[in-house]
């Protein structure tokens, strides 16, 4: 069986684990991956924080295009990986209007092309978020534990606020 990477940035020996289960056509992915993103972001510096993204592959029609995106993306460069995600995030509602759009982006702009090892990962976090039954993104655990807060509501600064105080909780 094939060694499933995921998208890690941090290291291995860092006391905070934060998984994150999000899709990148997902507006409320967006809201807390940028909270994410600036909380995080200084704690993975410092060796506190190993951060670790796992694109969930929904069918729902509206996430298709996050996962038409997914597949080009090479795990294997997390720095450049992410700097592609935000991007991505950033011009979501460009490459949202169809497929042809987000796979034109990913392959002219980036130069990328489909990664062969994406299916075996998609098919790994589906069937974790099954075991674990993870039904909606974006859903969090630090330490395992699950990060509570209200994608549908919460807005980026309120999201950073209650996972700046679960981190501290953790720390």
């Amino acid at each position: 069986m094939t060694e499933i990477n995921y998208l890690t940035i941090g290291s291995e020996s860092a006391p905070i684990k934060v998984e994150s289960f999000i899709n990148f056509a997902c507006p409320y992915c967006k809201n807390y991956f940028f909270a994410a993103d600036t909380v995080l972001k200084p704690l993975i510096d410092q060796g506190k924080v190993q951060h670790t993204i796992k694109h969930f592959d929904k069918t729902k029609q509206g996430l298709l295009k996050g996962t038409v995106a997914n597949i080009y993306l090479n795990y294997e460069q997390p720095e450049k990986t992410l700097d592609i995600i935000r991007e991505l995030y950033n011009t979501q509602a460009q490459w949202k209007v169809n497929f042809a759009t987000i796979e034109t982006k990913m392959e002219e702009e980036y130069n990328l092309v489909p990664c062969k090892v994406a299916d075996d990962r998609s098919l790994a976090i589906n069937e974790e978020a099954f075991e674990r039954g993870i039904k909606g993104i974006p859903t969090v655990f630090i330490n395992g534990n699950l990060f509570e807060f209200n994608p549908l509501e919460d807005k980026q600064e309120t999201i950073e606020t209650k996972l700046t105080e679960q981190l501290n909780n953790s720390m």
